[in-house]
């Protein structure tokens, strides 16, 4: 029986035709031409008509296992072309675009006709500017690329390339539900805290035209809440100054004018939440299970953790990733040499294959990565303010979207925080934090920007004499470049050389879609000084603000990694995860304000004065556990 489709592809080409005649206007370089299309539709329509014979063939061969290469092609490549004119995507886009030429290539394995659409500059340099699928079988338009779809598959809004099941709503809503519903309480409703929250989920407004494959709508779209967050955690890590007036018995003036004032307290949270532990414990073992059932059967492997078995592979045969990747993942080089040695153990448990498959060794590596960050959450929390903060940081962590995007993606974005995280438990050592920035540096290399604001001692002061402090720092460092500057020596100098022009020399020159400022060439100075300014923050932060508590330094961190990434020629959503931890530790608990120590009491005064502990009625104030 002869398919309908075959009858109706020419008669819908046909009446596109004659109800709008002019759909291509004038300048676009592709004006279809009604004579010519007529004929191809006539053409078309008498091949349908044919006998029933002659299309039963043409059907059974068409959807047969063997390859389509030994029959004759049913249309003619000026057949698929006058087919893709008549698209009104491809219209609209070249109407603002104006192509020079157009041509068909039969692609047999697909059998299909890919149909690009060239444009040409001054200097005759050609660029495609739109590709048009046309299937050869009955003529019908399979799919349609334009501008950054054509080069980018990431552009295309292809349905499970990123995020698999975590994009579906039911899913997503209930990840935004574990996430925000604990942290609200009746009284602070209305408070800044919960627009904090809100604007944290905000980013996924973004994804939704992202994943439609409208990347001019989705970039703009996550500048906003990036803008507010970076500014928001500013505020709060500079605010760990004096305000006029706090000292007790001193007016404001001498409180402004006194060049040595009291030391302040540090800051201390509190939870802020209506969940007891076990309800919080009981929420959190259910978002992991949903997590990591989701990436055991739902979840796919992308270039960036592809890239890190391959890399793994070729350490364990004694070869720096530098330079050496193969040709089906080129430009997977541009890591630190921790995101490669950090997959190490899992492709020796699970050895990779030599392609693409389901990469075991990288689903192993992610869920690793994702592990040791709720642990880490979980251990600030509960060494901040006990038990209950840190099951509140740690479903915070896991419920969050993003951190599910990432791990349902198996890419390695994860390992940046989890070095970060524990950094900050360990913050009260020189040497912890200098490993702990510097191991997140040798993973992704945006974290280098918190290197001048981590050399310092969170408030209150201690550790010792500040050349100690900065030489623990150093030595933290030093310890970076030991665990993973091995790597890059595997292949001696060329594999010095070799990490240099693949990560920092092609992070500078790329270009991507993927930002305003890949978009939009006209912004590139607005860029520049954007990074200039994020820069001169980094370096400020060594010695402003004055005082610098656990809060400060986690809530500068976030807005500098906010800036750097505002800055990003390509920025993508599995970023969002590098601040999100100090985003969580400012946003999640309540902070007090920075308080002056009391001064010293008379020992009279103090012997009158009830016991903390065995006064009646009084309780000992939770002792928050700070750095320093």
């Amino acid at each position: 029986m002869i398919r309908l489709s075959r009858l109706a592809a020419p008669l819908l080409v046909a009446l596109a035709l004659g109800i709008t005649p002019a759909a291509a206007q004038s300048g676009t370089g592709v004006e279809p031409d009604a004579g010519a299309a007529a004929s191809v539709v006539i053409d078309l329509a008498g091949r349908a008509a044919e006998g029933a014979a002659s299309a039963e063939a043409r059907i059974e061969a068409a959807e047969s296992d063997e390859a389509p290469a030994d029959r004759a092609p049913t249309l003619s490549e000026q057949e698929a072309i006058a087919i893709a004119d008549t698209s009104g995507e491809l219209q609209d886009w070249i109407r603002d675009h104006p192509v020079a030429r157009s041509a068909a290539e039969l692609e047999r394995d697909e059998d299909r006709y890919k149909v690009s659409y060239v444009s040409k500059d001054g200097d005759g340099r050609e660029t495609v500017e739109a590709q048009v699928f046309v299937r050869d079988d009955d003529g019908q338009i399979t799919e349609i690329r334009t501008g950054p779809q054509v080069a980018w598959m990431m552009a295309r809004g292809v349905e499970g390339a990123f995020g698999r099941a975590v994009n579906r709503p039911v899913i997503w809503l209930t990840l935004c539900a574990l996430f925000l519903l604990p942290l609200l309480t009746p009284r602070r409703l209305l408070s800044i805290r919960t627009l904090d929250l809100l604007v944290l989920l905000s980013l996924g407004v973004s994804l939704i035209w992202f994943n439609r494959g409208e990347i001019f709508t989705s970039v703009p779209l996550v500048y906003p809440p990036l803008v507010y967050l970076g500014l928001r955690l500013a505020w709060i890590g500079i605010g760990t100054r004096r305000r006029r007036g706090d000292g007790a018995g001193t007016s404001s003036s001498a409180a402004a004018d006194d060049p040595d004032p009291r030391p302040l307290r540090a800051r201390a949270p509190s939870v802020v939440s209506l969940c007891p532990p076990w309800l919080l414990a009981t929420l959190l073992a259910v978002t992991l299970a949903l997590r990591y059932g989701l990436n055991a059967f739902d979840s796919n492997v992308i270039d960036v953790g592809y890239a890190g078995v391959i890399g793994a592979d070729l350490i364990g045969s004694g070869q720096t990733p530098y330079g050496n990747m193969p040709s089906d993942c080129g430009n997977c080089d541009t890591y630190g040499p921790l995101t490669y040695a950090a997959y190490v153990p899992f492709e020796f448990l699970m050895p990779w294959s030599g392609r693409w498959d389901d990469l075991p060794a990288a689903h192993g590596a992610a869920t690793a990565f994702d592990m040791l960050t709720v642990i880490g959450m979980i251990v600030l929390g509960w060494r901040l303010a006990g038990p209950r903060l840190g099951l509140l940081l740690g479903l915070a962590w896991a419920a969050f979207p993003f951190s599910a995007y990432v791990l349902e993606t198996n890419a390695n974005d994860s390992l940046v925080p989890a070095m970060l995280v524990w950094g900050l438990v360990a913050a009260r050592s020189p040497i912890g934090r200098g490993l702990g920035v510097g191991l997140a540096s040798a993973a992704k290399l945006s974290p280098a920007i918190l290197l001048p604001l981590w050399s310092r001692h969170p408030f209150p002061r201690g550790g010792g004499p500040t050349w100690r402090r900065y030489a623990g720092y150093g030595l933290g460092l030093v310890g970076t470049v030991v665990l993973t500057g091995w790597v890059l020596l595997l292949d001696g100098l060329d594999g010095v050389r070799a990490f240099w022009s693949r990560t920092f020399a092609y992070q500078v020159g790329r270009e991507s879609p993927f930002s305003i400022w890949g978009q939009y060439a006209e912004l590139r100075p607005l860029q520049l000084a954007l990074m200039v300014g994020v820069v001169v923050a980094a370096l400020a932060v060594m010695r402003w603000p004055r005082r610098l508590d656990l809060l400060g330094m986690a809530a500068l961190s976030g807005a500098l990694l906010v800036g750097f990434q505002l800055t990003l020629t390509h920025w993508f959503y599995l970023y969002i995860v590098w601040f999100l931890p100090f985003a969580l530790l400012a946003f999640v608990p309540a902070w007090d304000r920075p308080r002056p120590v009391p001064r010293p009491e008379p020992a009279g005064d103090r012997s009158e004065r009830p016991s903390a502990v065995t006064g009646a009625g009084a309780r000992r104030p939770a002792t928050t556990v700070t750095s320093g």
